[in-house]
């Protein structure tokens, strides 16, 4: 688990990072943002604008959008540290062909909150895609990258897919994004239910002599046969470490 003061912690270094990069004065800055956000229509008491300078809370979906369209910050960066930290002016939600050609369908894909799940939850996900406004989770996250309105997070748990050498690696605790309607291809990290589970694994679509298999990073755990029984549930299109 990560360390929620850790969290706060780090989130508030970068809210004063960014107020200083905009010339917010440092004495009174808790007046100078609730004059600000009060601008933008969100009103939040100073006493709540204090702990996230203090670093005991993080700031609230509604107030975290409007300290990055005062700071131009991107809110990936502010909330989670997630580099560049700049805004760079593209749309929150991008649209993307799939297809051949002759049968080309549109996917909607936004920058947005998606529901942080358990790996039993991302199994029962693969059977039928929940409405991804609907979906009533204890955490939402938000995306760094562009994702379908089904698109869910993932706390990787365990080192199967810890890279002990140079390269890629997704430690546990890292976090990553799944978008269940993205295709997927050889070398693509994928989430999969495998038989006789109704958990999901997190593992590299591989293959060899016309076969296909799940591959684990770390060469110290088996590789996985895909049989007609396996799943694919999704295309892990992003990720983060936590601070």
């Amino acid at each position: 688990m990560v360390d929620k003061n850790t969290l706060r912690a780090a989130f508030s270094e970068r809210l004063h990072e960014a107020l200083n990069d905009a010339g917010v004065r440092s004495r009174g800055r808790g007046v100078d943002i609730h004059r600000q956000l009060k601008a933008l229509g969100v009103e939040k008491t100073t006493q709540a604008i204090s702990k996230w300078l203090n670093g005991e809370a993080i700031a609230e979906a509604d107030s975290m959008s409007a300290l990055c369209s005062w700071l131009k910050v991107r809110r990936e960066w502010l909330e989670y540290g997630v580099l560049p930290k700049k805004q760079t002016g593209e749309s929150n939600v991008h649209k993307i062909a799939v297809g051949d050609g002759s049968n080309v369908r549109e996917i909607n894909q936004r920058f947005g909150k998606v529901p942080l799940i358990s790996w039993v939850q991302a199994g029962a996900w693969c059977e039928a895609i929940s409405n991804f406004e609907a979906y009533d989770a204890d955490s939402w996250l938000s995306c760094p990258v562009p994702i379908s309105n089904h698109g869910y997070a993932l706390k990787v748990l365990g080192d199967s897919m810890t890279n002990p050498g140079p390269g890629r690696s997704y430690p546990t605790g890292c976090i990553i994004f799944v978008d269940p309607e993205a295709e997927t291809r050889t070398g693509d990290r994928v989430i999969a239910r495998v038989p006789r589970t109704n958990e999901a694994t997190f593992k590299v679509l591989v293959e060899d002599a016309g076969r296909q298999f799940l591959r684990p990073i770390n060469p110290q755990y088996p590789i996985i046969d895909i049989t007609e029984e396996t799943h694919i549930c999704g295309k892990v299109v992003g990720s983060f470490i936590p601070e």
